[in-house]
């Protein structure tokens, strides 16, 4: 009987590219939101298309993500179980991450910014 065969680390740290791609675009979003409103700059307008386009390029990972193909061994597909409950698990948290993107966007679209800064 042969040893089990032991999954390569990156599969792991697959898991955690969904939520990595949220967590930059959340950061990104209120830290440039905090950097506009400060006085001197105040630009609505360059915020919301830089909310537009963090939210389009955060989407497109996950989506590039979730539709990426499961890892192969030497060509064929792997017949480890747990290959498996990590490529879904995976395709979850991308699934997850994106209506986090979303949420996150959505205060962006919705209510006006620098709002306070500038009363």
């Amino acid at each position: 009987m042969s040893a089990p065969r032991t999954r390569p680390f990156a599969d792991l740290l697959r898991l955690f590219v969904g939520p990595t791609v949220w967590f930059m675009h959340l950061v990104l979003l209120y830290g440039v939101e905090a950097l506009i409103c400060t006085p001197p700059v105040g630009s609505g307008r360059a915020m919301l298309w830089l909310g537009v386009v963090a939210t389009v390029a955060a989407l497109g990972a996950l989506v590039f993500l979730a539709v990426m193909p499961a890892p192969r061994a030497e060509g064929r597909p792997s017949v480890h179980t747990g290959a498996a409950y990590l490529h879904n698990t995976s395709r979850l948290l991308a699934f997850l991450s994106a209506v986090g993107v979303i949420w996150n966007a959505l205060p962006v679209a919705l209510v006006p910014v620098c709002a306070l800064a500038a009363s």
